[in-house]
């Protein structure tokens, strides 16, 4: 084979190894837009309970909508974490993709980077799936709280 042959071959299966990163970013991503629509629901939740904590008169409501609330921020706290956290996993592959082509274009040994890198977006990865899940749990607990706001009329 001639040395441009093995080039191209040397090229196509540097871009095979790429491929399967490049998959986990958007898998990543569709993480990042299932958060995103978390976040949404939980602002738009919060903006009603504002509005409806700003006109109500009765004390015992508003410490019920203020302990809402409460609960809504900490929820919203974790989808940022998570979110953040998904963020910056998905630059680290980005980082990956990148030194893989760097390593073979400049014939540099980027193999500690390369791993560090996916070791490290993999453990930004974890810990935004771990948020996410305290998340749920916190949706979760305060619906098993016996849905206590559902008497609240928040269509005023």
């Amino acid at each position: 084979m001639t040395p441009d042959a093995l080039n191209i071959l040397t090229m196509a299966k540097l871009i095979q190894t790429a491929v399967a990163p490049v998959f986990l970013i958007t898998g990543v991503a569709a993480t990042l837009g299932v958060l995103s629509n978390r976040l949404a629901r939980i602002t738009d939740r919060a903006r009603q309970l504002e509005k409806k904590v700003r006109t109500t008169s009765d004390d015992t409501l508003k410490n019920l909508l203020t302990k809402e609330l409460r609960a809504l921020w900490k929820r919203a706290r974790c989808i940022h974490i998570s979110f953040s956290l998904s963020v910056l996993s998905a630059l680290l592959v980005c980082t990956v993709v990148m030194a893989l082509f760097v390593s073979h274009l400049l014939s540099m040994n980027l193999n500690i980077t390369i791993g560090i890198s996916f070791v490290g977006a993999m453990l930004l990865l974890i810990f935004a799936m771990l948020s996410l899940l305290v998340e749920v749990f916190l949706a979760t607990r305060s619906m098993r709280r016996g849905m206590i706001f559902t008497h609240i009329d928040l269509d005023d």
